[in-house]
């Protein structure tokens, strides 16, 4: 039971840290030339903010859901590591998101593997 304690806040932890990576990137250090702060910001922290909206509920299939949403993010820390002024955000990013892919996959098993156990 604390390894599923453990996972679910890690995995808070690390939405709530992407959120705020995003939000300070975007809004503070590096704003976008072309666009409003706020609209960037808004874009990739929108599906954040429901996947953390929805953990609260504790749900089996919203960790799923997480770590597929956190391929997603990976995918953009790497996309940004390839130019020179995203670079140090790209790898945070990519640290970030595969911290909470890793932690939502090890939270499914560790609950399949206990309503396995209390099956039989």
């Amino acid at each position: 039971m604390r390894k599923l304690i453990f996972f679910e806040y890690l995995t808070y932890l690390s939405i709530v840290s992407l959120i705020l990576i995003i939000t300070i990137w975007n809004t503070f250090l590096y704003p976008s030339e072309n666009l409003p702060r706020i609209i960037p910001t808004i874009i990739y922290n929108l599906p954040l903010l429901v996947i953390m909206f929805k953990l609260k509920k504790n749900k089996f299939s919203t960790y799923i859901i997480t770590s597929y949403v956190m391929l997603f993010y990976f995918v953009v820390g790497v996309g940004n590591t390839t130019t020179d002024n995203t670079f140090l955000l790209g790898i945070v990013l990519s640290i970030v998101s595969l911290t909470a892919f890793i932690c939502a996959i090890l939270y499914v098993r560790e609950k399949n593997r206990i309503s396995i156990e209390n099956r039989s």
